[in-house]
């Protein structure tokens, strides 16, 4: 009876994690060329402006859910934004401790003028891949996203990562 090749072990070129970071990673640099270099603001200000337009007025908290940042990030981002004038915070009236955030009118004409150039140049990195393909991919990130989500819920790998330590917690190997 013949034996059966044993499969090749998995190497980093097959993880699809891998080859997602590698897809971003490629096409990153025009898109932080764009919005640094054109338009002087950062992917994650880009993110959170468009977010706050897009969604309209809400607190920090539904802005930092609405972006996926933690609400950290989401804070320091929207200091810059408002900085630049192009958020605003809004307090209420009965409760000063409710601050709520919404877009200036050259937040606006920033949003209004990047958003078409980030259309475009989402248009033209699929540009090799049909229409069907285009929402096949939407839907199988779809899934990922909501099984990382779910991954990350069950907690899965409850070890800690250290970013104060190099960037990871130093393993003691034997």
């Amino acid at each position: 009876m013949p034996t059966r090749p044993t499969p090749a072990p998995p190497q980093l070129a097959d993880m699809l994690m891998y080859r997602l970071y590698q897809a971003w990673s490629q096409s990153n640099p025009v898109f932080v060329r764009l919005c640094e270099g054109r338009f002087g603001i950062t992917r994650r200000e880009w993110r959170i402006l468009a977010c706050a337009i897009e969604g309209g007025i809400m607190n920090s908290a539904e802005l930092a859910a609405a972006a996926k940042l933690d609400l950290a990030r989401t804070s320091r981002t929207l200091g810059a934004l408002c900085e630049k004038g192009w958020l605003r915070r809004l307090h209420d009236s009965a409760d000063r401790r409710v601050v709520r955030v919404e877009a200036t009118a050259e937040g606006l004409a920033r949003y209004q003028a990047l958003l078409p150039e980030v259309s475009r140049l989402n248009a033209l990195l699929v540009q090799d891949l049909s229409d069907a393909e285009v929402a096949q991919l939407r839907d199988f990130l779809g899934r990922i996203e909501q099984r990382g989500r779910q991954m990350g819920q069950d907690n899965i790998v409850a070890d800690k990562a250290s970013r104060r330590e190099g960037g990871t917690r130093r393993a003691q190997y034997a």
